[in-house]
């Protein structure tokens, strides 16, 4: 069987040729919609121009500002500019700084006006001291977020525990844990005027052993009831033989039992 290719219609060459001018014509109209919009991320009415920050106490407002500003620098996929007041990476600057600075509990980043990022800052304020080899604040969150300076004289109750790890910010304790464990360990502290609080240790069975400088030890266990171990504590120093002997001569008291409570004299 023969087979004859005719030529392409002149009506159909038209078609094509129709089609092809308007596709080019419609990609040069895109690009020019895309190179204004470009254009117009780069206006100057646009860009940010200052970092304000507030909040800051121990971290430098300049040192925040400079971090601030490097990530303002640049642009994304080398085309829109970083700088521009409706494209800066916000979430990122906030997470970054968290990142960079354990000290910092939030990191609060805004736009005040079309040249203006305001930087809001809450700082972590020290309850405590968790130590293993070197010592570290815990704020009242009962997150780790800094190294501590070696005190002269107690400041701060330290606490101590397996926790493990280097990378700062991290939990020693859930929040409501840390701040019923805190508010149990003042309480008692108070309740023993004469005694010298040395550390609070957390045991990998979640026990808690307070340990005193002339070697006492009150045990009681983290998931049970301030309130119950608290009264179970005034129980004991109530009787015998805790008021005929002082508290130096026992060797530990353990309120982890209920209404049973343990005790060790001194040999």
């Amino acid at each position: 069987m023969a087979r004859v290719d005719l030529p392409e219609s002149r009506l159909r060459l038209r078609k094509r040729r129709r089609f092809f001018r308007l596709g080019i014509l419609f990609a040069v109209l895109f690009l020019l919609v895309v190179s204004g919009v470009v254009g117009l991320t780069y206006l100057p009415a646009l860009q940010i121009t200052t970092v304000a920050v507030s909040g800051a106490q121990t971290l430098s407002s300049s040192t925040v500002e400079a971090f601030v500003r490097e990530r303002l620098a640049g642009s994304y996929w080398w085309v829109l500019p970083k700088s521009n007041i409706f494209l800066y990476p916000k979430a990122r600057i906030s997470s970054d700084l968290l990142s960079a600075y354990p000290l910092l509990a939030s990191a609060d980043v805004h736009a005040a006006d079309f040249h203006t990022v305001e930087v809001s800052l809450t700082e972590r304020q020290p309850r405590a001291l968790w130590c293993s080899g070197s010592c570290y604040f815990l704020d009242e969150s009962g997150v780790i977020y800094g190294e501590a300076p070696a005190f002269s004289e107690p400041v701060y109750t330290v606490y101590t525990s397996t926790t493990t790890g280097s990378t700062l910010p991290r939990q020693f304790l859930p929040p409501a844990g840390f701040q019923a464990l805190a508010s149990l360990v003042d309480a008692i502290v108070r309740k023993l005027p004469g005694e010298t609080l040395v550390a609070v240790s957390v045991t990998a069975d979640n026990d808690i052993h307070m340990s005193f400088a002339d070697g006492f030890v009150i045990r009681f266990a983290l998931g049970d009831q301030g309130g119950d171990t608290f009264e179970r504590l005034g129980l004991a120093l109530g009787a015998e033989p805790f008021v005929s002997h002082k508290l130096a001569e026992f060797e530990y008291l353990d309120l982890r039992f209920g209404d049973k409570l343990y005790y060790k004299l001194r040999d």
